[in-house]
């Protein structure tokens, strides 16, 4: 017998201790999300289109302004959350006026280059999207000419000036109730 066969040789296993069985789910992560996959298409468009500028459009934020109120019921925090508020809003329009900039100017690009190649089935189609990203570009700034000019009488800022009203009341009339008149 040679020495590595002597060495790899199996000796008896009586001394050795039995090992616990252990469940698959210990080591094995079923369901498990990948964190680094490349973000899906729809995703990539509700974060970056139209839709994100009405999503932000349609908050409320009587409930902020309330609870704001009832947290630190100072007027200069109140005007320096309408302030956020508005400055939020220009992100958000920013955002969406960039992204249909570069949608718009990648739209030009490929139809220049399929019209070339003759391919005008695609060219048709992607001049409809060319119009449609038209279009909501021109909404956008619409929309951000008109977030400028309203000010503080935008939707999001009365609400947000009510909520924060109706938590000062909230202060007041629960701190006349402590004392029995």
């Amino acid at each position: 017998m040679s020495w590595i066969s002597k060495m790899f040789e199996k000796k008896g296993t009586d001394n050795l201790p039995n090992n616990p069985e252990i469940p698959e789910d210990v080591f094995i992560e079923k369901g498990h999300v990948n964190n680094y996959a490349e973000p899906n298409e729809e995703s990539e468009i509700a974060q970056h289109n139209i839709h994100m500028v009405y999503s932000f459009l349609s908050k409320d934020y009587h409930q902020t302004g309330y609870e704001d109120a009832l947290v630190n019921p100072d007027t200069s925090y109140r005007t320096e959350k309408v302030r956020e508020i508005q400055g939020d809003l220009e992100i958000v329009i920013w955002k969406a006026r960039t992204f249909y900039e570069d949608a718009i100017r990648e739209l030009d690009f490929l139809i220049t280059s399929r019209s070339r190649l003759g391919m005008v089935d695609v060219v048709d189609e992607l001049k409809m999207r060319k119009e449609k990203a038209d279009d909501h570009y021109n909404k956008i700034l619409e929309l951000q000419k008109e977030a400028i000019e309203q000010g503080d009488s935008h939707r999001l800022i009365i609400s947000y000036k009510r909520g924060f009203q109706n938590g000062m009341a909230a202060i007041a009339i629960h701190e006349s109730n402590k004392k029995n008149f």
